[in-house]
């Protein structure tokens, strides 16, 4: 049986994978995508992502002007106004509120589940799921034999791992490179706007980024997602809920439905043990949270006790290590398989499309310009370490003062 070829095969159809396949695609470069599932139900897949310029600009450069436009009308909004209380409902300093926030267009909200109906559009013959990679072999000539589950195997010219913090594109370029536990566990949730009306929530954690700061550290943001479904209606499935999450039950991956929702983080055992907070549900872990910060204001208690529990659930902070650096060949990284990142600051999806922004200007450039296509890969990878690896500092940097104010976090384990 012969073997499929294709230019560029890039693993995983995360929102770097996609937005990669696109601006190959608009430039005439021949690409596939595969992807391990056929649904996207990871947890974080039900938030929204709040849009830094550099992710609108990678956008904008690699999708085609009317998706771009489609882009742009179904985006959500977030409030521009923030406001810092303490955990008795009083105003604290909140000078410091916004440092570093550089390129963050505060007011663009972004549902991840929108972002990938938008990506997904005209890649129908680019994108193949239920292909699990399992693991390459650079061949004498220079081309890349992937390996997948099913048994099928594709050579290309170039592969690029977009596989996400567990890559297994990188533990085989990079073995000795280990992902960090940070130590922290974070809880969020969600109530639509409707319900936060019923239940008469305060205005102020409704219309602005509220920002509770207790003076025992773990703080805990307050934000809300507004959407106009009307917006949708020129744009097809753009907007919508999508089809493939019906059979999941409850609100979570609701994509048509204003709300409001918050997280926060504490470090490991500090609300309970791991294996105990693994196995409760999200109404249980609302319990475990709410007897931890019983002594609150009440109006900061209510959002928490109304959340939807649907919406609910635990995710463990991991990281990546920052600082790896290898020798460029046909195979590289792309987003979370090289950079992964605490969600503070919200830079991780971002750097991720700001990698395509850099990696498809390059690949144009060797396909189309005669550039070296080794040299287009290493300047694309020095470009990438440099901001990538700033964006992981940040992000350790800014979990550490939100969980602990100040205290030095407990230690991390690599795996």
């Amino acid at each position: 049986m012969t073997t499929p070829f294709v230019d560029i095969a890039i693993i995983g159809g995360g929102p770097g994978g996609l937005a990669l396949a696109q601006g190959l695609k608009k430039n005439g470069i021949e690409a596939a995508v595969f992807e391990r599932d056929a649904v996207r139900a990871d947890y974080v897949q039900g938030f929204r992502l709040r849009l830094r310029q550099r992710g609108l600009d990678a956008l904008e450069a690699n999708l085609p002007p009317h998706l771009f436009e489609a882009f742009l009308a179904t985006l959500g909004r977030a409030p521009t106004e923030n406001t810092a209380l303490d955990e008795n409902f009083n105003p604290v300093d909140s000078s410091a509120w916004g440092r570093g926030v550089e390129d963050t267009h505060v007011e663009k909200s972004v549902s991840r589940i929108t972002l990938r109906q938008i990506l997904l559009s005209g890649l129908e013959d680019v994108v193949q799921t239920g292909k699990q990679f399992l693991r390459y072999e650079i061949e004498p000539e220079g081309t890349v034999l992937s390996h997948f589950a099913d048994g099928s195997q594709v050579r290309s010219n170039i592969l690029v791992g977009a596989d996400g913090a567990g890559s297994a594109v990188r533990r085989q370029l990079l073995p000795d490179l280990k992902s960090i536990d940070t130590g922290v566990r974070r809880l969020a949730g969600k109530m639509t706007l409707d319900a936060a009306a019923l239940h008469g929530i305060e205005s102020v954690l409704l219309d602005t980024n509220a920002n509770i700061r207790p003076s025992e550290g773990h703080n805990l943001m307050i934000t809300s997602h507004r959407v106009d479904p009307s917006a949708f209606d020129q744009h097809g499935v753009i907007g919508r809920n999508d089809v493939t999450h019906k059979d999941i039950a409850g609100f979570h991956f609701n994509n048509t439905t204003s709300y409001v929702w918050w997280n926060t983080a504490y470090e490991v055992g500090e609300l309970a043990p791991d294996d105990v907070l693994e196995t409760l549900s999200g109404a249980e872990l609302l319990e475990v949270l709410l007897a931890k910060i019983e002594h609150w204001d009440e109006r900061i208690l209510k959002l928490i006790r109304h959340t939807d529990p649907s919406t609910v659930a635990l995710l463990k902070v991991r990281s990546s290590q920052p600082g790896a650096v290898w020798e460029t060949g046909p195979v590289t990284l792309l987003g979370d398989s090289i950079h992964a990142m605490t969600y503070f600051r919200a830079l991780g999806g971002n750097t991720a499309l700001y990698d395509t922004g850099l990696l498809v200007p390059q690949l144009v450039a060797a396909r189309q310009r005669g550039k070296p296509i080794l040299a287009a890969l290493n300047d694309y990878e020095n470009a990438m370490r440099e901001h990538g690896y700033e964006a992981v500092r940040s992000s350790l940097t800014a979990m550490q003062n939100n969980v602990a104010a100040g205290r030095a976090l407990k230690g991390v384990a690599a795996e």
